[in-house]
């Protein structure tokens, strides 16, 4: 697939706009395609950029009225006495559109998602080697960054494992959170008891045989970033 191609579907994808067969085809191929996890992962970040710069702003007065005309519209009323039956059903459909509109109101009240919360892990400082980015259910997505060279980052050497750590801001001990797959580009890690906040650490150390046995890392830093989340201008 051409950069073009892989690009416009990234976006697709990211501003939804995809079928749910097509956006599980994306997701699917983002586990064999690093480049393509990258489109996405730069997409969101970008676009979570641009929503920042909305702020929230509370509908304007004539908002209710307006959606009370248009649910609600005068009918003229039939000159017979109703019978209680209809009084009361017609009674029980006006509440029920009134809560339905009070509903909508509040949804169009409700403050629009947080940016995602992500960074890019650096090696040696200077080098991207992958994007890390936390999702609204506690999950952390690691995405392997293609170099201009072509080249992914490095393979583990000989029996060494890579472990992923998070230190959050003030913390002195490093929390694991696992081992990663071996020559996998596309890592989903499960991390729930996590909170993550702007300036948390993420490192990738390189450990012995089954990881680390002490609770902290013991080997070297292989890739390392802070979190941080896009926010409305200063």
């Amino acid at each position: 697939m051409s950069d073009p191609d892989r690009d416009a579907r990234a976006g697709e994808y990211v501003l939804g706009t995809l079928t749910a067969h097509e956006s599980a085809a994306v997701e699917r191929d983002m586990a064999t395609d690093p480049d393509l996890a990258l489109a996405v992962a730069v997409w969101e970040r970008e676009l979570a950029s641009l929503s920042s710069l909305a702020w929230p702003e509370a509908p304007p007065p004539e908002l209710w009225a307006r959606i009370e005309r248009q649910i609600m519209p005068e009918v003229p009323q039939p000159r017979a006495t109703l019978s209680w039956r209809n009084r009361l059903l017609g009674g029980w459909a006006l509440g029920a559109t009134a809560i339905a509109a009070a509903l909508g109101t509040f949804i169009l009240l409700q403050d629009p998602p947080a940016a995602p919360i992500m960074t890019v892990l650096l090696a040696d400082r200077t080098q991207p080697a992958w994007t890390a980015a936390f999702d609204r259910d506690g999950q952390l997505r690691l995405a392997a960054i293609t170099s201009t060279d072509g080249s992914t980052v490095p393979p583990t050497p000989g029996d060494r494992v890579q472990q992923l750590w998070v230190l959050p801001p003030g913390e002195t001990a490093p929390t694991s959170l696992g081992l990663l797959p071996r020559d996998q580009r596309v890592v989903t890690v499960q991390a729930p008891a996590i909170r993550p906040v702007p300036g948390m650490l993420i490192e990738i150390t390189l450990e012995p045989p089954g990881g680390s046995t002490i609770g902290r890392p013991t080997g070297p830093v292989l890739f390392i970033g802070r979190l941080s989340q896009p926010g409305p201008p200063s």
